[in-house]
């Protein structure tokens, strides 16, 4: 019956909405990344800024949660950063645009970032690395890359996630 159906898809709708919202996609939530590579250090800093941003995420929630206690009357609860976060407290709070040429922080989101980027992006990068830049064809053979090293270990499976990113050229 075709109100059955309706009434079906508007339950599938809802129950994935809520499913999707309830978990924040971070860097380190897909099982490997394929970026566009004009050059691999471009990167890994593109990678490490998503580590910024997901601190960024998680201390404006917690700031947000602070503040509802806040106006309910509860008592003031302390947040305290993860130990992955610590190391960026020194830029969550910054305007973004005080962020962009900071060394510092490139450095350390290098640090932060370097075990996640080695497990999720180093077979996608190989290729690129030993042939250089293919200007719009990089992705493609970053993906190309990832398949034929952890397809060929037996490691690409059915349920495993990858998350392409492509910024240009």
């Amino acid at each position: 019956n075709n109100e059955d159906d309706e009434q079906q898809n508007t339950t599938d709708e809802s129950s994935s909405t809520s499913s999707s919202t309830s978990t924040a996609y971070t860097a380190e939530t897909p099982d490997y990344c394929v970026f566009h590579s004009p050059y691999n250090k471009l990167v890994q800093k593109s990678y490490g800024r998503l580590f910024l941003m997901d601190a960024r995420r998680r201390y404006e929630k917690s700031n947000m949660a602070v503040d509802g206690a806040e106006q309910s009357g509860e008592e003031e609860k302390k947040i305290e950063p993860s130990v992955e976060e610590e190391p960026l407290v020194e830029w969550v709070s910054k305007p973004i645009e005080e962020t962009h040429a900071d060394k510092g922080l490139e450095k350390m989101l290098k640090t932060v970032s370097s075990n996640s980027y080695k497990q999720r992006l180093t077979d996608s990068n190989t290729v690129s690395q030993k042939v250089g830049n293919t200007y719009t064809a990089s992705v493609f053979l970053g993906l190309a890359s990832l398949v034929d090293r952890v397809g060929g270990r037996g490691e690409l499976t059915p349920g495993k996630s990858v998350m392409v990113f492509s910024y240009g050229s």
